[in-house]
Formats: structure tokens, C-alpha cells, sequence
């Protein structure tokens, strides 16, 4: 009867462990997944997580300017710039930049060419980010968006309507529909680029699809103040990057497709 009540115990006990070790897995797991890759994307290798939840890996301050530690992770796993202290630096045909002390814009450390973005943002009040691509990490470049053309982030509410400067534009070069349905919460981005087409898709609407690189492109550029800068536009490859603009903005579900 003894070794019976023993065994009985040491069954009980091993069941305990196990439960209180589910309980803290689930703890630790993020609310938003993260980008967290279905089984049957995985094995077939068509998709990348590009933020765990857990870490800033696979990603650094564009040219090293800072720390980046304005680049926060919450406890529910999303990737927050939290502006405590702002920086402005004059620039000259592009006026007065301001961003956070210790923040910086958030460059991937690989580069990509054709590919299928997916993301998850949300602003705070004021808003200004944006996402930018093709961008080339360079010393005579300061800035990414001296090279990396941006899909414009930030409150429907502040866009300047006339000047392709509204979420989902492709910042002063082309405008979206101003019928856009965006949440207080979170909205769905993804830009796609193939075979010289970018698509942009806002929570699931199809915003423009242009090609680059053509005689048009480079007539759109020509007619903006990015003529300043000789390399924007371009390149065909770079790196993907997260604008910080000073403002509060939050990201997760962050992952890409090479096509």
C-alpha cells in the first residue's frame, strides 16, 4: 500500500510540473504572434519573420548613429519607437528633421530586391513614420530616404492631401485613395515589389500600382525635391527600413517573401 500511495504522489507531482511549465510557456509567449510562421510556410521556405517579439535582431541603426534603444519591445512583443527626448537637425532642401534621442531609423541588416512585405502598425498623436525600401546603407548618405523611396505611416487625420503625404502614399511622389478605413488600433500594410511593379496594400484595399525605374518614374522624380539627391529612386536592392520621425509608432507581425 506504501509504494502505492509513493507512486500515486510522484504521478501527481509530474503532472504539477508539467502544468506549471505549459503556464509559463504561455506566459512567455508573445499576444500578437510575432509573425509567428505557419508550419506549412516554414517548410516551404516562402516566407521570413523579420521580428521575433523578443529581440532587435536582424536589424541596426542606419549607419550606427545610435544605440537604438528609443527602439523599445513591449512585453507583448511589438516593436515601439518611444520619443523621450526629441533631436532636430536642420537638412538643407529637406528643412528641419526631428527624431528621437537615442532612436535613429531601423535598417534591416539584409538587402532585398523583388519581394512581399507584410506588417502590422499603429500610431500615437502626433504621427509620422513611414517604411522605406531599396535603401543603400552608405557613409555619403545620412539619411535613408536619400536613396529608399517611403510608404508613407501615420494618422489619416494629418495627411496633407495635395501633397502625396497621406498614410499609404508613396511619400511626395504618389498619392493613395482618400477613402481609406483606418483603425485607432492596429492596420495592415504590404508592399510588394516584382519585376519593377510596387504595389501598396492598406487593410487589405489595393492603394496604386506603379512601375519603377521607367522614364516615368524618373520624371515623377525629377518634379520633387528628391532631385537634391541623385541616388534616390535608383537601386533595384536594399535594405528595408523603419522611419523614425520622432513620433510614437508600433510594429509587429513584421515578415517577408522573396519572390
Amino acid at each position: 500500500m506504501r509504494k502505492l500511495l509513493i507512486f500515486i504522489y510522484g504521478i501527481l507531482l509530474l503532472i504539477g510540473c508539467q502544468t506549471q511549465q505549459k503556464q509559463n510557456n504561455a506566459e512567455e509567449k508573445p499576444s500578437n504572434e510575432n509573425a509567428i510562421l505557419a508550419a506549412e510556410e516554414i517548410e516551404a521556405n516562402t516566407w521570413e519573420s523579420l521580428f521575433d517579439g523578443k529581440t532587435k535582431n536582424g536589424w541596426h541603426v542606419y549607419n550606427n548613429k545610435s544605440d537604438g534603444s528609443a527602439w523599445e519591445i513591449t512585453d507583448d512583443g511589438v516593436l515601439h519607437l518611444n520619443p523621450k527626448e526629441i533631436l532636430v537637425t536642420p537638412v538643407p532642401g529637406a528643412g528641419d528633421l526631428s527624431r528621437a534621442a537615442k532612436g535613429g531609423d531601423l535598417a534591416t541588416d539584409e538587402e532585398y530586391d523583388d519581394f512581399h512585405l507584410k506588417l502590422e502598425w499603429k500610431v500615437g498623436n502626433p504621427s509620422n513614420s513611414g517604411i522605406m525600401m531599396f535603401v543603400q546603407e552608405v557613409p555619403e548618405h545620412d539619411f535613408p530616404w536619400q536613396t529608399g523611396p517611403e510608404v508613407q505611416i501615420m494618422h489619416y487625420l494629418e495627411c496633407a492631401e495635395e501633397d502625396n503625404n497621406c498614410v499609404g502614399d508613396l511619400y511626395g511622389l504618389v498619392s493613395g485613395p482618400r477613402d481609406l478605413e483606418i483603425s485607432e488600433d492596429w492596420n495592415a500594410l504590404e508592399i510588394i515589389s516584382n519585376n519593377s511593379i510596387l504595389e501598396v496594400i492598406v487593410n487589405g484595399r489595393k492603394l496604386y500600382s506603379i512601375t519603377m525605374w521607367d522614364d516615368n518614374w524618373k520624371d515623377m522624380i525629377a518634379k520633387t525635391k528628391f532631385t537634391l539627391w541623385p541616388d534616390f529612386g535608383t537601386y533595384n536592392k536594399g535594405k528595408i527600413v523603419l522611419q523614425d520621425h520622432g513620433h510614437p509608432v508600433w510594429y509587429r507581425n513584421i515578415k517577408i517573401k522573396r519572390l
